[in-house]
């Protein structure tokens, strides 16, 4: 699991530049649910804000909310399989988590990104037969719906987990949303913590 950051310094560029890819890639993979995912978290001001004259830091995971209403009929076992079929993506330390491991092909070790797959704790996401993932479920949460009121369509380009070029489109919560869902996040912790977007140098 990777510590999680505070500081600006906390983001290792390796770190970084593995999660961009990742995000690349999920937004490749899962292109015909577009409608059903909206970035959350860490990458969100990066997106929403590309022309600040201070670039945010981005973030070293993805936290991904599930739009639950649009899960019918068996997409969200859909959704859930596209991921497991690229054989990219595993269970991760925690039950409602995926890690990747990505090659920067630097000669260096594979960085691990981990994906937090989150929905709205006031719906029922139907459960598949059998388990695609023993121990796997999304973590719901109280304040995930504030993801869903306004969110904005952003495309980003890169290489993918694979290193190959791709341009992709994702939704993202929207600015007044997103600190919402930072002061929710911040007031559930047991402990202080500087939110990301206003992480200091």
């Amino acid at each position: 699991m990777n510590p999680e950051p505070r500081l600006r310094e906390d983001y290792a560029k390796r770190q970084v530049e593995a999660a961009h890819r990742v995000l690349i890639d999920i937004g490749q993979v899962l292109a015909s649910f577009v409608d059903c995912v909206v970035l959350i978290g860490g990458w969100a001001p990066d997106l929403l804000l590309p022309e600040a004259e201070e670039r945010h830091v981005g973030s070293i995971d993805v936290d991904l909310a599930l739009d639950a209403d649009r899960l019918h009929d068996g997409r969200y076992a859909e959704l859930l399989q596209l991921l497991i079929d690229t054989k990219r993506y595993a269970p991760g330390q925690k039950a409602f988590q995926l890690v990747a491991q990505v090659d920067l092909d630097d000669g260096e070790p594979p960085v691990q990104v981990e994906v937090e797959l989150l929905a709205p704790a006031d719906v029922e996401l139907k459960k598949n037969k059998p388990k695609l993932m023993e121990g796997f479920r999304v973590l719901q949460t109280e304040g995930c719906s504030e993801a869903f009121r306004a969110p904005v369509e952003r495309a980003l380009s890169g290489p993918n987990v694979r290193g190959a070029e791709n341009k992709v489109r994702l939704r993202v919560a929207s600015l007044p949303d997103f600190l919402v869902l930072k002061a929710l996040a911040i007031g559930g912790r047991d402990k202080p913590r500087i939110p990301t977007i206003f992480a200091t140098h």
